[in-house]
């Protein structure tokens, strides 16, 4: 059995906590993106050395 006030405390997402979950998706995204980036230019532009 859940408590009600507790039930409604769950399901209720307040704006400032909504946006700062959006906030770490956004994170994310733009540190996939930059892994992306770096790991697709040294697999297209590799170091010889020797």
């Amino acid at each position: 059995m859940v408590v009600p006030e507790v039930a409604q405390a769950a399901s209720g997402v307040t704006p400032s906590l909504n946006n700062f979950l959006l906030s770490i998706g956004a994170g994310g995204v733009v540190l996939g993106a930059i892994l992306g980036a770096i790991i697709g230019v040294s697999n297209f532009d590799p170091v010889k050395r020797g």
